[in-house]
Parts: C-alpha cells; structure tokens; sequence
C-alpha cells in the first residue's frame, strides 16, 4: 500500500517532469542556430540627395525654393555622343515639351548636362553640354521659342552618387530640367550658371539652314557668238618705226670729244704714207758723215 502511493504520487511529477524536458528539448530542436544574413551592400562614399530631391514631386510655382522639374524616365544617348537614343528618350522629350506648352510663364528653362569621372574635366564639360544642347535643339525643331531655353553642361562637377561603382556612375549621367525665368522675372539661384559651359541655343530657321546648307550659285558664262574673224582681234599689233633721234648711243660710236670714230680707207692710205717717207728721211737723215 505503501509502495502504490509513493509510485502513485511519483508518477504525476515524473510525466511533469518529462512534459518539461519534452517541450524544452522540441524548442531547442525548432531553433534556428544559422549566422544571420549579410547586410546588403549599399553604395560606398554616397552622396545623400539633396534636401529637395523627390522623384515623385511635381514641379509647383508656388514653392519657389524648388526648381527642378520632374519628369518620369530618363533620356539616353550613344556612347561618348551627343545622339539621342530612340525608346525612353522619346517619352521623356515628349512630356518635357508638354510641361513648356502647358506652362507658358515658364520663360525660361535650364537644361542641365552631367557626367561621370572616367574621362577628363574639359572632355566631359564639353560632352555634357553637347547633350543638353541636342535637347534643347529637340524641342525647337518641334515647335518651342528658342529663347526659353538655355543649354549647360556641368561634366562631372555635380555628381548625385559614387564614381567608383557602375551604378553610381550610371546616375551620375542624367539630364536635369531647371526653371529659370518666369513671365521674364529671374527664378531661382542667380548664379546656377556658375561652373558650367553654356552653349547658344540655335533658332528654327538656323537649325534648318545648318541641316539644308544653299547651294552656292555660279553665273553661267555667257554663250560665244563669234563674228566673222575673231582671230584678227588677237593678232598683235604691227611694229611702230624706231626714231633714229631718240635711239640713245653707246659710247666710241663717235659721239663723245676726242673720239675719231671709225677709220676710213683713205685715211689708212695716209698713215702708211705718212709712215714710209718718215722712215726714209730718218734713215737718210740720221745717218752720221763719214770722218
């Protein structure tokens, strides 16, 4: 009697027991020993985006602070050119010209060219304001003012993530579209030009004449009609007689003081006369009396 209870009250304590042992060993066995995850890796040195930046805002001329407007998409370019790609670019050239039809006071708008670093500073000024330009030069051939558009390019001098990395790099090269003018009164920070190389945005008409130079006109040359003998007109002209008196002399020609001029035959005979009796009288003359 004895031994039933004691084996009696031993057993409650004893499936306790193992209920405890049991449920701490099944929690031990669902937990997760794993190392936790690595971190994602996030971009190196990058730039927090500026106060005002918001890929979802909306361009409000009632917040004055904030310039910048904000179009869905991207416009691509070839390779180290100014080309326009075709695809995306289109869409987003073609909401940028709704928003200048749609918003006439906005009289003038900042196209903003930026690079990367992988080439140098004057290479990717020039390269960016090149590409600012050939969509400002968009927008005139489809029907907007040229004088509400200004072209800059900045190269690598505004960079909105690192250079050191592909993605980086590839937000780095974008187009940016800046009010500047509204109803003709100054818009935004007076010197957002400051840095950057601006390049003279070319009207409809100047566009077409640099893309259908004129072709240069010759006169034509008048027709030759000959008449009778067209040769005689290019004959030269028949020697006029020379002036003795104007001819001018050479010197000895007889003309000078004291020159003899040319020797006669007569005046040969003489001095062969003059020479013979001379050497007779000296011979007969000269001779010495005999002693």
């Amino acid at each position: 009697m004895d031994q039933s209870k004691k084996s009696g009250s031993a057993t409650p304590l004893v499936a306790t027991l193992a209920m405890t042992l049991g449920a701490t060993a099944a929690s031990a066995g669902c937990a997760d020993h794993r190392l936790p995850p690595n971190p994602v890796p996030t971009l190196a040195f990058r730039q927090p985006p500026p106060e005002w930046f918001d890929p979802n805002a909306v361009w409000d001329p009632n917040k004055p602070g904030d310039t910048r407007v904000y179009i869905k998409g991207k416009i691509v370019f070839d390779t180290d050119k100014a080309t326009i790609k075709k695809g995306e670019s289109e869409q987003v050239l073609k909401d940028l010209h709704k928003f200048l039809v749609d918003n006439p006071w906005v009289t003038r708008l900042r196209v903003e060219g930026h690079t990367d670093s992988r080439a140098s500073d004057e290479h990717n000024e020039e390269l960016s304001a090149e590409r600012s330009l050939a969509v400002c030069h968009w927008l005139v051939e489809n029907g907007i003012d040229h004088i509400r558009l200004v072209a800059v390019g900045y190269g690598e001098k505004k960079p909105i993530g690192p250079n050191e990395t592909e993605a980086g790099r590839q937000e780095n090269r974008r187009t940016e579209f800046h009010v500047m003018e509204v109803e003709g009164k100054p818009y935004g920070p007076k010197n957002a030009l400051a840095g950057g190389r601006v390049l003279t945005v070319l009207s409809a008409e100047e566009l077409y004449l640099k893309k259908h130079p004129p072709k240069p006109v010759f006169p034509k040359p008048k027709p030759f009609n000959p008449t009778g003998n067209d040769f005689d007109r290019y004959k030269p002209a028949p020697a006029k007689p020379i002036d003795p008196d104007a001819v001018i002399k050479a010197p000895g020609s007889g003309d000078s003081p004291g020159d003899a001029g040319p020797i006669k035959k007569d005046d040969k005979k003489d001095e062969k006369k003059e020479g013979g009796g001379g050497a007779a009288g000296g011979g007969a003359g000269g001779a010495a009396p005999p002693q």
